[in-house]
């Protein structure tokens, strides 16, 4: 049929048929292009959120809705400062008594509601330390286990805090994803004030009878004994201990470590 002896109505019904056809063939050269894409531009093009903010008309007036689309690019540094707001209550410091002044010997990480926590075991050498939680409440933790191959010992806190203050305890958040070379990870320390350092994973490391090492970049004046490693989700992946600094200064226990082996103790 001769194009021109169309009606009005058959053309924009081919015009429609085309603009459809199109459109499909539009999205499946950009999914192949994205499956060949290289992992930075995919993540980068992920973090980009369409958002959908609706506004309605003043009251007396007839409700219509408008809908727009607004995109928000979300940075990196955002993430970060996010993932530290929200694992910083699951941190706590230990000492080696109450006393002003006492040694800090690393950080501990809470796994529970119930006060258990896991920490360096190679930092601590009593059977007992003096955990002060982020409020500033401070409450005696004694060593019920010790893991040699991961170097991690557990503790379990007192019913009675030495500040007379009831304790809230904030378990942390472990990751179920398995770490990837090339993630953006970051470090928590400080002995007085909070100190945050962001890296990459470098290196996984598996040795014999030692659980998975995760090797980073950050640099080992920005980690200390039990200093946690968080993903930009603010869930934990792995701890520093005496055993990940053996093999790597910059390395780290898997957190895959950590809690199958306080989940068994928990049981007895």
């Amino acid at each position: 049929m001769d194009i021109e002896h169309l009606s009005k109505s058959q053309i924009v019904l081919l015009t429609l048929l085309v603009s459809f056809v199109t459109s499909i063939a539009t999205g499946i050269v950009t999914v192949s292009l994205m499956d060949q894409a290289p992992p930075g531009i995919a993540q980068t093009v992920n973090r980009v959120i369409e958002r959908t903010v609706e506004k309605v008309s003043p009251a007396g007036q007839t409700a219509s809705v408008v809908t727009q689309q607004k995109t928000v690019v979300v940075k990196e540094s955002d993430l970060i400062a996010q993932a530290v707001e929200r694992v910083s209550p699951s941190i706590v410091r230990l000492y080696a008594n109450s006393t002003e002044g006492a040694t800090f010997l690393g950080f501990a990480l809470v796994l529970d509601a119930s006060g258990n926590l896991a920490a360096d075991g190679n930092a601590i050498d009593a059977g007992d330390a003096v955990a002060q939680l982020p409020d500033g409440t401070r409450i005696r933790a004694f060593v019920t286990a010790r893991d040699e191959s991961s170097g991690i010992a557990f503790f379990r806190a007192a019913t009675s805090t030495l500040d007379e203050k009831s304790p809230k305890w904030n378990p942390i958040a472990v990751s179920g994803a398995h770490s990837v070379l090339g993630e953006t990870v970051v470090s928590l320390s400080g002995r007085t004030a909070a100190r945050v350092a962001d890296g990459i994973i470098t290196s996984l490391i598996a040795l014999k009878n030692t659980p998975l090492i995760i090797d980073t970049d950050i640099p080992e004046d920005s980690i200390a004994p039990g200093s946690p490693l968080i993903d930009t989700d603010g869930s934990l992946i792995g701890v520093s201990t005496g055993v990940s600094r053996a093999s790597s200064l910059s390395g780290f226990i898997s957190a895959a470590a950590l809690m199958p082996k306080h989940e068994e103790k928990t049981e007895q």
